[in-house]
């Protein structure tokens, strides 16, 4: 049983660090109730500056007093999405770039998450002992060893392995479940993609996050637990998505929803550096279509957006998975 009192105190800590630098509010008491070992994590700044040096320096004081030991990257790393790949670079270089930072009770493993952070893009190997530092479950590190394998070039490739570019669906179609607590197409609290949407060691890591935040932030609690059981999800990647809230009826593969309320969560442009823009075009306009009907279905070789009984638009899939209309079943 956790003391109250202390554990607000420390939360108001933890949301101190988490409005200064952008780390996770979750994984941080994580890491502090030792539900897992370490978070790490890349950090935006424009310029490693005496204002960004004077934040970092109050996150350190905020970790001393948590317990916590904050190791910090000496080089900045520049993004080449939308594959992933790392650039590293001196902290004077004028182009935008991230910070890897970690956070664990041990030095040691902060540090090895810093380093891990970026190898682990670069190196299969070093994504296992990433996903072993940060306390993730073995049987979904065997999982991200199978989406390794869909590195490009490589002769064993699977085609119908989606990989690292989207590692949910291929969770998806590992599952004949699909638990609330693990709804990555929505608001995933996991910072891994499980083995499959009903593995019990993760559904276990979720459900004792909400322990603890029920005794710190019940109305988090209450809005986290809406977006992951609520909307069904529209979902083509991790950073486009539509939720829809209405009835929803049938399985991964085939399914519709007769929705009232429609929102784009279609971000790609801004979370990657570029990308294609023909292709966020065509987002945008399924949205736009969305907003003037009220019923989706969604089948492995098409989908189709109505108003009422009637249709507005028809639209082929080159994918069964992309996208997938899905909601939890339990």
């Amino acid at each position: 049983m956790i003391n109250k009192e202390k554990a607000k105190k420390s939360y108001q800590m933890i949301q101190e660090m988490s409005e200064l630098i952008e780390l996770s509010c979750i994984e941080l008491m994580a890491v502090l109730y030792d539900i897992k070992p370490a978070l790490a994590d890349l950090l935006n700044f424009d310029n490693f500056d005496h204002s960004y040096i004077k934040k970092l320096n109050r996150v350190n004081e905020l970790c001393k007093k948590l317990g916590f030991k904050l190791a910090v990257s000496k080089y900045k790393f520049i993004v080449n999405s939308p594959r992933g790949i790392f650039e590293m670079v001196d902290m004077n270089d004028k182009r935008k770039g991230k910070l890897s930072v970690g956070v664990s009770k041990d030095i040691n493993i902060a540090l090895e998450g810093v380093e891990l952070y970026y190898k682990k893009t670069l190196d299969s190997k070093d994504s296992r002992k990433f996903g072993e530092v940060m306390g993730y479950p073995k049987c979904c590190l065997d999982f991200g060893d199978y989406l390794c394998k869909n590195s490009k070039g490589d002769k064993k490739r699977d085609p119908n392995n989606f990989g690292f570019a989207n590692p949910a669906v291929e969770s998806l179609k590992r599952s004949k479940n699909f638990a609330w607590q693990l709804n990555v197409f929505s608001y995933p609290l996991l910072s891994y993609y499980p083995c499959n949407l009903d593995c019990k060691k993760s559904i276990s890591y979720v459900d004792k996050i909400f322990d603890i935040f029920n005794e710190v932030d019940s109305g988090r609690v209450r809005r986290n637990k809406l977006i992951l059981k609520e909307p069904a999800t529209l979902y083509w990647t991790c950073a486009d998505k539509i939720l829809l809230y209405g009835d929803f009826y049938g399985d991964f593969k085939n399914s519709e929803i007769k929705y009232n309320k429609a929102v784009s969560e279609i971000s790609s442009g801004e979370f990657y550096q570029s990308n294609d823009s023909k292709f966020l075009n065509n987002l945008n306009n399924i949205y736009k279509n969305i907003e003037k009907g009220n019923k989706l279905i969604m089948t492995s070789s098409y989908f189709e957006i109505y108003k009422d009984k009637k249709r507005i638009i028809k639209i082929k899939k080159d994918n069964q998975y992309v996208p997938v209309l899905v909601k939890p079943n339990k």
